[in-house]
């Protein structure tokens, strides 16, 4: 299958099924916000911030990624991307 605008479309309507909306908006936005390094650099209350999310949410998400060690943390606020 080639990788198109509506299969993205497509993969981005089944992962806000799995694991909700406001989750898939975080992973997008480490995505987007990834460094040449593959860091990321917020904080919680800055990401909770600029994706108007609970904080709950926002370290729920981080954490996923953490156990799923799809991130790794290297300090507050400084994520790693780890695949």
């Amino acid at each position: 299958m080639e990788l198109n605008l509506e299969n993205i479309n497509l993969y981005k309507s089944i992962m806000c099924a799995i694991i909700g909306a406001k989750k898939s908006q975080i992973i997008e936005f480490i995505i987007s916000n990834l460094d040449d390094d593959k860091r990321f650099k917020y904080t919680i209350k800055e990401l909770c911030d600029e994706l108007n999310i609970s904080k709950p949410t926002a370290i729920e998400t981080i954490n996923l990624l953490l156990e799923k060690r799809i991130l790794k943390k290297i300090k507050n606020g400084l994520y790693q991307l780890n695949i």
